[in-house]
């Protein structure tokens, strides 16, 4: 495999549904690419949902879970490369339907020393409501992304291509729903910080080790972006992540490390060990057709 594929979700087994198909009609990449789906401890439908998807699936599929406790998305991310194989990944979530030629323009936009991402389209809830399996399959649901939007995302990646032509710190911005990098660049800042529990700032944490391990950012924008499906917030949405802890704990770190402590390799601070989780009582539950 070429490229892992890690989608988070947490019981939205529709919005799921609707990112995998997404995934079965993609252009030219048959063979190249593997799919994990981490959940973060959903309690519906969602993961007898994937059993049955997994067994039909064109792509090897395998998922994982673990007991809920608040929003864990990062935790959530680094299992997921955990289960996983493919050299390069591709992170986005399961309330996103890619474009037919998303893993295509990702694979070609490979570049040792860059991690590749941008944003995503977003659609409102009257048009998320009439999508569904067959419109992804037999349809172009790009078409679908209004206007005004289509025109905000074109106008934000000309901004992300002048960002990186100045060499702006942190710009352009990486987005959770659309990050790709090299597994041993991922491996090197041990993934995303766990101490993010909560809606945001996951990924800019991560975009800033990546940013002191070297690392350039590339946008994507203006090639390929996911289509967001609307959905209510998550509880712990907080616009510019104002009064949160996550916000608190990502200012608090002045000198944040490049290697997060507690990441893909836990690491005891006190004895200076790294440490694993114990399979029998801590690892995820990694699951397969």
């Amino acid at each position: 495999m070429d490229i892992a594929v890690i989608i988070s979700t947490f019981e939205r087994p529709r919005h799921l549904e609707r990112c995998l198909a997404s995934l079965a009609v993609q252009d030219d990449v048959a063979g190249r690419f593997e799919v994990v789906v981490t959940d973060d401890g959903s309690r519906d439908e969602t993961l007898p949902l994937l059993a049955t998807l997994a067994r039909h699936a064109t792509f090897p599929l395998t998922f994982t879970t673990h007991e809920h406790g608040g929003f864990r998305l990062a935790r959530c991310r680094n299992e997921g490369v955990a289960a996983s194989t493919a050299p390069y990944l591709l992170f986005t979530d399961g309330d996103c339907i890619l474009p037919r030629d998303h893993l295509r323009q990702h694979l070609a936009a490979r570049r040792r020393g860059w991690v590749v991402g941008s944003d995503c389209a977003r659609l409102d809830e009257a048009t998320s409501a009439r999508i569904d399996v067959d419109t992804i399959v037999h349809g172009d649901v790009t078409r679908l992304v209004h206007r005004s939007e289509a025109q905000r995302m074109w106008l934000k990646g000309l901004r992300a291509k002048a960002y990186q032509w100045a060499h702006v710190p942190m710009r352009p911005r990486l987005s959770g729903n659309n990050i790709a990098l090299w597994r041993d660049d991922y491996e090197r800042i041990n993934g995303f910080d766990e101490q993010f529990v909560g809606w945001g700032l996951e990924d800019r944490d991560l975009q800033y080790r990546l940013e002191r391990l070297g690392l350039r950012v590339n946008s994507i924008l203006l090639k390929t972006a996911p289509i967001h499906l609307w959905h209510p917030p998550a509880p712990s949405f907080a616009r510019n992540n104002v009064g949160t802890q996550n916000l608190d704990y990502f200012k608090a770190l002045h000198a944040r490390p490049m290697r997060c402590i507690d990441g893909l390799v836990k690491l005891d601070e006190r004895q200076g060990t790294i440490t694993f989780p114990d399979p029998a009582t801590a690892a995820p539950r990694r699951q397969a057709a």
